[in-house]
This record gives structure tokens, sequence and C-alpha cells, in this order.
């Protein structure tokens, strides 16, 4: 049973439950997680499901790999229990069911729980799609580039192209390359976006004339 736990149940990010969610909720999603799985709902496979599923919620401070079972007790007896949130029913020796108002909870906290993965998702690609803008946008705006554009490449020399890089003639040669690289991450991921497709394209053929020429030009 705890290799199917681990192997069928997908952690969650603490951002997505670390506000806004109560424990008892997160322990109706477990339960709820563990039926859709046909797993038994034991204490035993309720406190791997919850580890695994909300590990900073339900872990050791200091062990994070080892279950709180004083945690996961307490919020099954005290926070989700009939006297309190009515999610579940049951106890430690005769395992643990869902209540109809307690699969309504657990079937809100997941959708609730996946709109804030695809939030932070969106803003995680709104930032990569900034921040590499400003880079790209940035080599367009060099020496070496222009010269590039112009066909004029016996007028490109070193300092212009580390310039491009924005590195200094006394920049080690892996941190040149690594800013290559980074800049060559930045415009192919730009490329895809329809708005910055060209300036990507024509920015990712000057690196890579960079990269052709590095003995020449960068080394």
């Amino acid at each position: 049973m705890t290799e199917d736990i681990l192997k069928n149940l997908k952690s969650y990010q603490p951002e997505q439950y670390s506000s806004g969610i109560t424990n008892a909720k997160l322990a109706a999603v477990a339960l709820f997680k563990l039926e859709e799985n046909n797993i038994e709902k034991t204490f035993e496979n309720v406190v791997m499901a919850l580890q695994k599923l909300f590990p900073g919620k339900f872990s050791l401070i200091l062990y994070p790999d080892i279950p709180d079972t004083i945690r996961v007790d307490n919020t099954l007896r005290l926070d989700a229990g009939k006297k309190h949130a009515e999610y579940i029913l049951g106890n430690r020796p005769r395992g643990y069911t869902l209540t109809l108002v307690g699969r309504v909870a657990a079937e809100e906290a997941i959708i609730q729980l996946e709109s804030i993965q695809k939030s932070n998702r969106k803003q995680i690609v709104s930032k990569n799609r900034n921040r590499f803008t400003t880079l790209v946008y940035a080599v367009q705006s060099t020496e070496a580039y222009q010269k590039f554009v112009k066909k004029q490449f016996s007028l490109i020399d070193k300092f212009d192209c580390r310039l491009a890089l924005q590195c200094t003639l006394d920049t080690a040669e892996a941190k040149v390359r690594a800013n290559l690289n980074g800049l060559s991450e930045a415009a192919s991921f730009l490329k895809s976006i329809k708005e910055y497709a060209e300036p990507a394209n024509d920015v990712l053929k000057f690196l890579k004339y960079l990269e052709d020429n590095w003995e020449v030009l960068l080394k």
C-alpha cells in the first residue's frame, strides 16, 4: 500500500496550500485521493497520503522526509472530525470515511489547489517573458549586433562581442560561454511567442554566428 501511495499521489507545491486552505480540507483531499486510487483509508495510509501530498504541512520540521503523525492525528480528530468540520468519520482502529460534506470540501479544495498552480505557472511565464525580452532587446542595441545586421563582419571585434554578451575583456571564458547559452535560451523562449518571433530569430542568428566564430571573436 505504501508503494501505491508514493507512486500514485503527486505532491503539491507549498505555495498551493500554505494559506487559504485549512488542514481539515487537506485531510479531506487526502481521503478523496485514497478513494480515487482504491487504497484503504487506514490511519497509516492517511498519514502517508497527507505527507506525500502536502509535505510542507505534515512532515517533521527537522526531518522533512518523515511524516508528523501527531499533527495528522490532531487534524483527523480535532479539525476534520465530527465535532468540528464534519468532513470525516472514523478513528485510528477502524479507519476513516468521507462524509458528504467532506467530499464536497475535498472537491472544492482540489479546484482551489489546481487554480493556484495554474496562476503561479502563468506568473512564472510572464516574468520570464519580461526578463527575456529585456535581454534580447539589449543584444539588439549593441555595436556587434548592429554590425552583424549590416554584414560588416570584418568590423566586429572581441570587445564588441564581449559587450554583446554582457561581459568585459577580463571575464573568464566559462562565464562568457554561460552568458551566450543564457541569451540563446532567452531568444529561444521568445521565438515561440508571435509578437517576439522576428527579433528573437534575428538574435539567435547573431548568437549562432558568435558561437561558430568563437575562437576568433571571443576566446
